[in-house]
């Protein structure tokens, strides 16, 4: 899996492209680059055993066209038994495919095998077409709020809970 941080970073980078465009400041997303998202995929494949996290990646024709990364809720005061969907990014060219709603339930489904009972997840709290989809596929908005810096501004997130 290791060889993949290449190709999960080109994913999130076009994902992210895509995504954000109009709900991030157009500076920002400008200055992201594929090799920053790729040293972060590195960092998250090297750092998994000791973060206790899973990383899941969608191959469609012999290509990395998404990923997923789950592991213990991040939040603080969260109990054990809660888990979190830190990221789940596919490319553009395979949304609304069914592929995101099958590797999410990969992603859940390691998280129950690890004895976690609920998971969250952050969603920046503009992005409606994402949102939509995690309250498709059996996510609550929880009233859990947060922000993301975003160059000089600070975004709106929205945290989402389900039970296992």
């Amino acid at each position: 899996m290791d060889e993949d941080s290449g190709a999960i970073g080109r994913v999130r980078h076009a994902s992210w492209q895509r995504a954000y465009s109009g709900l991030m400041p157009a500076d920002y997303l400008a200055g992201l680059s594929v090799d920053g998202f790729e040293l972060s995929a590195r960092r998250m494949l090297d750092d998994r055993v000791e973060r206790r996290m899973s990383v899941f990646v969608a191959d469609v024709g012999g290509v990395v066209a998404g990923f997923a990364s789950v592991g213990p809720s991040r939040d603080a005061g969260e109990p054990a038994r809660v888990g979190e969907l830190y990221a789940i990014y596919l490319d553009p060219a395979i949304w609304r495919l069914g592929i995101g709603r099958r590797l999410q339930e990969v992603a859940l489904g390691r998280l129950r095998d690890d004895g976690y009972r609920e998971a969250t997840l952050w969603v920046l709290a503009a992005n409606t077409p994402s949102r939509a989809f995690y309250e498709h596929t059996g996510w609550r908005h929880d009233g859990g709020v947060s922000g993301f810096e975003a160059g000089a501004e600070v975004l709106d997130e929205t945290r989402y809970r389900r039970a296992l």
